[in-house]
């Protein structure tokens, strides 16, 4: 009883230390989670150190487990073309019309709903152009499985053909050419503080709206979109991180699963 006692103490201060707004306190809080797990391993293996280890290994072997039995069998379109697709619900994504009048309030102008869909991923994009500052604008609702997450981004492309990708989307995806860059900005507070961070970004990266970005007309959003989607796909087949599975679909390979796993725990680590 005095083991539970412990463990339950243990986990019970970490869960209130990661109710807190500071990173350090929430930073502290996750490694008393991991402090417990080790403390329930070490007590239930006979109070073997080697099975704390054990048990805290889990959290990261888990991620695995999921690549390996979920992610592996997935097939996805190698061509992803955006096409119109209707708005989630408010229950399904209750941020959307707020998030949609605080782009709006911004100064941009709504363009298009529209999308992608393949197997059981289904991606929901609102697009938005300033025309004053050449950026584009998009809030992004991503559904799998019943479960969805929603995330905000600007581009800026470039007239010597580079894009310039801010977001708020925690999560890692597959590598971009190289002349595609993403900036994740964890803790935006807003759409217009997100927009600076993006301006923040072409300043230090020498671009001049005025003299280095082309005017371009809203509609053709969706077809640059799909066009980068597939630079990225290309280039991942080129360096092997995913491979044809036939039929118009492609799969992750070995390696691209390991790469997958190794920004899983990176992600852990950092969002902890």
């Amino acid at each position: 009883m005095g083991s539970f006692a412990i463990v339950a103490g243990v986990w019970l201060v970490g869960y209130a230390l990661r109710t807190f707004a500071r990173p350090l306190l929430r930073k502290l809080g996750a490694l008393l989670y991991l402090l417990a797990t080790w403390l329930a391993g070490y007590f239930l293996s006979g109070e073997s150190w080697m099975g704390g280890a054990f048990a805290v290994a889990g959290w990261f072997l888990l991620p695995w487990v999921d690549i390996v039995l979920r992610v592996r069998s997935m097939r996805l379109p190698i061509s992803k073309q955006l096409q119109y697709r209707p708005p989630p619900t408010q229950d399904e994504f209750p941020a959307l019309r707020e998030t949609s009048v605080a782009f709006e309030d911004t100064g941009f102008e709504r363009v298009e709903d529209t999308g992608w869909e393949g197997g059981e991923v289904r991606q929901f994009l609102r697009l938005f152009y300033l025309q004053e500052k050449r950026v584009q604008g998009a809030i992004s609702f991503n559904q799998q499985h019943g479960m969805g997450f929603g995330f905000i981004s600007f581009t800026t492309r470039t007239k010597d053909g580079r894009v310039f990708i801010t977001t708020d989307n925690p999560y890692s995806n597959l590598p971009q050419p190289p002349d595609i860059f993403v900036y994740s900005v964890r803790n935006a507070a807003s759409v217009t503080d997100l927009m600076e961070e993006h301006l923040s970004l072409l300043d230090t990266s020498g671009v001049d709206i005025a003299n280095n970005v082309d005017e371009i007309d809203p509609e053709h959003l969706p077809q640059l979109m799909s066009g980068e989607l597939q630079q990225q796909i290309r280039h991942n087949l080129r360096t092997g991180y995913i491979k044809d599975a036939g039929e118009g679909k492609f799969r992750y390979s070995w390696r691209g699963c390991f790469y997958l796993w190794g920004r899983v725990l990176r992600d852990m680590v950092r969002l902890a």
